[in-house]
């Protein structure tokens, strides 16, 4: 199974573990309320996070694909709401590297994802028709280097020649908001903006398949967060007639 569709498995299941729980707690609880969002659209990092040739312009910022869920929990009459939150972002891209000298050609494949759980409190409004929110908390992120060189003059689709990989996570914060809709008495569908910031420690890139571990590279402090863009779709509980 590919990084992609194990990271995209992963964010997946992950949801349908926190959705089962949260269901289970609401067929039990009936002054409960509450949502349940799922998240597609886009999140904005720092230059560095780029899987190409390192950019001129570091002011610049690089988007990845992005999913995720948000629960959000509580009780008739509570000023504000219990928020759980779960996102992954995606990204990778190929460098074609020419043949210098006796250094034959090689392609190198940069794969970055990260991952972002937040816990904080949630607070949502009813005006003509339109549910906006806000909310913020803290956050733990994790953050992943995957690289891969290989010949791409071996086979129809190249050999694989080495890898390395680093991960690192820290603690954070995050603050955002939308608005949504509801279509019916349970289903919504809206627009959501955050923020969030966690600054990932300095990590070696270790070499894979490589025994005692052996560090190649070393990959500087990285700001784990950024700036996220999605279309928000789910429903409410209980349903609202």
């Amino acid at each position: 199974m590919s990084c992609v569709l194990q990271s995209a498995f992963r964010a997946a299941l992950t949801s349908l573990v926190l959705t089962g729980a949260l269901g289970a707690g609401v067929a039990f609880a009936g002054t409960d309320v509450g949502s349940i969002n799922f998240t597609l659209g886009r999140k904005s990092l720092t230059s560095d996070w780029s899987p190409g040739p390192p950019r001129a312009d570091s002011t610049s910022r690089v988007g990845q694909p992005a999913l995720g869920i948000e629960l959000t929990w509580g009780r008739q009459g509570w000023p504000a709401m219990v928020a759980l939150d779960v996102l992954h972002s995606y990204d990778d891209g190929i460098t074609h590297v020419r043949q210098f000298f006796t250094i034959p050609a090689f392609d190198q494949r940069v794969r970055l994802s990260t991952l972002e759980i937040g816990l904080g409190v949630r607070r949502a409004w009813t005006v003509l028709g339109f549910s906006p929110y806000l909310g913020a908390g803290g956050s733990w992120v994790r953050g992943k280097v995957l690289v891969e060189i290989s010949d791409p003059n071996a086979g129809q689709f190249g050999a694989p020649l080495a890898s390395a990989r680093s991960h690192e996570s820290a603690f954070g914060f995050w603050a955002g908001g939308g608005i949504y809709r509801r279509l019916g008495p349970r289903f919504q569908v809206g627009l959501a903006g955050r923020y969030s910031k966690a600054t990932l420690p300095e990590t070696d890139l270790i070499l894979d398949d490589f025994t005692p571990p052996l560090a190649i590279a070393r990959v500087r402090e990285l700001d784990g967060g950024g700036r996220h863009i999605n279309l928000v779709v789910g429903w409410s509980f209980p349903s609202r007639k």
